[in-house]
């Protein structure tokens, strides 16, 4: 949100990207996009305590489930977004859904 403010173009550009579906640019922006997921993915779970997931768990298995969530959740926001137009309204409206879901992984997956 700090970046939409200081930068707001920039975020609506961002934003009318991924959403773009012209044949003739849209898989170039899926691989930028993919790539940027894939970076972000690695930046995330590099610091990962393992000591904090429950014993009866697969890890591996319960990191994958909540990479789906968050996918699955940026996907969501990114559809709505443009029916936004106070955009720090947006940002608090899914930062809390958002912390919701956090809270219900950590009960799942946490000691």
């Amino acid at each position: 949100m700090y970046i939409h403010n200081k930068f707001p173009h920039v975020f609506d550009f961002l934003a009318k990207c991924v959403q773009e579906d012209s044949p003739e640019v849209k898989d170039t922006i899926k691989s930028k996009v993919d790539e940027v997921y894939a970076r972000g993915t690695k930046i995330i779970y590099q610091d990962i305590d393992y000591s904090k997931f429950r014993e009866d768990l697969d890890i591996e298995r319960a990191i994958e489930i909540l990479n789906w969530t968050m996918f699955g959740f940026g996907d969501k926001v990114i559809q709505q977004i443009s029916s936004f137009e106070n955009m720090r309204e947006f940002g608090e409206q899914y930062l809390k859904e958002w912390e919701y879901y956090a809270e219900i992984l950590k009960l799942s997956f946490y000691k």
